[in-house]
């Protein structure tokens, strides 16, 4: 079912806000998850909304992307808590969600995911510098963005720009931003039997998709995956070696950072962060005096390959590591680049309805390797 909203004069941001009240007064949800301008008027953080007065602080598609929302959302949702809450997720989010359900660190059963056409993001200095130069027009942004996709002068963050997922696959709820000014009504699909349903409370018209989204969503796909194939092509280069790999990683100072934002890394607790890698003084010493130095912090290459082993196969592309590195190393080129070779090795795509590759078992994957005739 597909649907729009009335447009005001007000924008597609105020008429979003008007949908999501309209949600919580009829008792449609209990509670949303939206993207919230912090205090400092400039953050913009996923926040748990209990009451509707509070959904004026919302900002549904601004370029800020502190932090992929999805393991927020399994916080609230591995168990029952008796609330119908509705989240607003950026595509790589409803991805990595939906990789954590399988693992069963969240659940969908009392979630109405609405998904949106991906307005890109900014690197964390570059909004800050938007926003300190007349961020005030921050949807000029997004209505940039959704007019013209591939327009080189963007500029978003590295993992955007190579991004091949940009729809709300997998989403109850669809919002369609591409090639829609908002003019004629944002337009929304009810994906399941839950965002229909939401559609209908909410008294929403029918509508159709624009014919100029089809045409765009494609060449904005090939583009981009023509910039993710020169990126992978040169990340590849720096780090086909050990050698390569420790200059990569060479400003590393094991701060795991990288880590604690990657909204597929599940463990409750990393072995990183026990005492498995406090070695005894000796130790250090021993491996100094075999290969003439060390480099302190030590482990660095051995931790990033062990994540990578961990969740290449569900990485969602989503660029959080790299926002997340005080040292400024590049860790989502190398882990995307990986993952996309891992998922396509397994033909896997993260966000889908399969099983994670390494939770199955194939008699026929690899012979080759394998030796089974």
């Amino acid at each position: 079912m597909i649907a729009s909203i009335e447009p005001s004069k007000k924008g597609m941001e105020a008429d979003l806000k008007t949908l999501m009240k309209t949600m919580m007064e009829k008792k449609i949800v209990d509670a949303l998850v939206l993207p919230v301008r912090q205090p400092d008027k400039i953050s913009v953080m996923p926040s748990l909304i209990a009451s509707p007065e509070e959904i004026d602080d919302a900002v549904f598609l601004s370029p800020c992307f502190y932090i992929n929302a999805a393991r927020m959302v399994s916080r609230l949702s591995f168990k029952k808590a008796g609330k119908k809450t509705a989240v607003w997720l950026r595509p790589c989010e409803i991805s990595a969600f939906i990789e954590l359900e399988k693992l069963n660190q969240a659940s969908w059963e009392e979630l109405i995911i609405m998904g949106m056409d991906c307005p890109m993001a900014l690197e964390r200095d570059a909004f800050q510098t938007y926003m300190k130069n007349g961020g005030a027009k921050e949807n000029d942004w997004a209505a940039r963005v959704f007019a013209d996709p591939c327009n080189p002068d963007l500029a978003p963050a590295r993992s955007c720009s190579v991004c091949t997922s940009p729809l709300p696959d997998h989403a109850d709820l669809g919002f369609f931003f591409y090639a829609n000014s908002g003019e004629k009504g944002l337009v929304i699909e009810g994906a399941t039997p839950k965002g229909e349903e939401v559609l209908e409370k909410c008294a929403l018209k029918e509508a159709s998709l624009p014919g100029e989204r089809e045409p765009m969503v494609a060449q904005l796909i090939k583009t981009r995956e023509a910039a993710f194939e020169s990126m992978a092509e040169k990340v590849t280069q720096e780090t086909d070696s050990l050698d390569k790999l420790g200059q990569f990683f060479g400003a590393c100072i094991n701060c795991y950072n990288c880590c604690n934002v990657c909204p597929v890394c599940y463990c409750r607790e990393c072995v990183f962060n026990t005492d498995v890698f406090s070695h005894e003084p000796i130790q250090y010493h021993q491996w100094a005096d075999k290969w003439g130095k060390i480099k302190l912090p030590s482990d660095t290459l051995f931790y990033h390959l062990t994540r990578l082993a961990h969740m290449s196969h569900a990485c969602v592309g989503c660029g959080q590591c790299t926002q997340a590195c005080p040292a400024n190393i590049p860790v989502a080129t190398l882990f995307s680049t990986v993952a996309k070779q891992v998922q396509k090795a397994f033909d896997y795509h993260p966000g889908s309805d399969d099983p994670p590759p390494f939770s199955v078992f194939n008699a026929q994957e690899y012979p080759e390797v394998v030796g089974i005739q």
